[in-house]
């Protein structure tokens, strides 16, 4: 009897120890498998980023078409599709050449093309006209054409719409007293000659 109980606990031990044998070998085998999965995926990740970062080099090593419009002095003025690389000479080729009028001083062929880039070519003479108009709207010319505060006598200074006959003798007085005005807004000084009077005669004086 005894030996019969002996027999049924070493079984059990048997049993209970090949059961654990089989838990630690199918843990052996989960991990393996864990491990070889991973590098899988992070392989796959790798090759992905390359193929994208080659994409991207590659989008970017090709040239990419622009938009250029072309007028002015040329045989056919218009708008013209270049590529990224392409200088304004072949711009102006494109658009026929220059025409027998045409200033090309200050066209610079060598320069790249942009995209919406605008490419004008004057004529003969346009760019002494532009200059001419320029400086005859500038501020600059209107003032030095007014009347000068340090030489003009009382009816000169009279015919400055805002100045009478007072303020003109308080101008020839102030002038006299304290010298040459070295700016129009030394009239400051003057009693009657407030910020907003100055402001609307400053295009009408001079000091020069």
């Amino acid at each position: 009897m005894k030996q019969l109980i002996s027999l049924k606990k070493y079984s059990l031990y048997l049993i209970a120890g090949i059961i654990i044998l089989l838990i630690i070998c199918f843990c052996f085998l989960v991990g393996k498998e864990k491990g070889s999965t991973e590098p899988g995926v992070l392989k796959e990740q790798h090759e992905t980023q390359v193929t994208l970062e080659e994409k991207q080099e590659s989008a970017e090593k090709e040239p990419t078409s622009i938009v250029v419009e072309v007028k002015g002095a040329v045989r056919k003025p218009g708008v013209y599709v270049f590529m990224a690389e392409d200088r304004v000479e072949e711009a102006i080729k494109r658009a026929g050449g220059f025409t027998s009028k045409a200033d090309t001083v200050d066209i610079n062929q060598a320069a790249k093309l942009e995209d919406s880039m605008m490419i004008y070519v004057r004529k003969k003479g346009e760019a002494d006209k532009q200059g001419q108009t320029a400086a005859a709207d500038t501020p600059g010319n209107e003032q030095s054409q007014g009347v000068n505060v340090n030489q003009a006598d009382a009816a000169e200074l009279q015919t400055i719409n805002g100045i009478g006959p007072s303020k003109a003798e308080a101008i020839i007085t102030y002038r006299e007293e304290h010298g040459e005005f070295q700016q129009i807004e030394d009239l400051r000084n003057i009693s009657g000659f407030g910020e907003k009077t100055i402001e609307r005669l400053k295009n009408q004086l001079t000091v020069k």
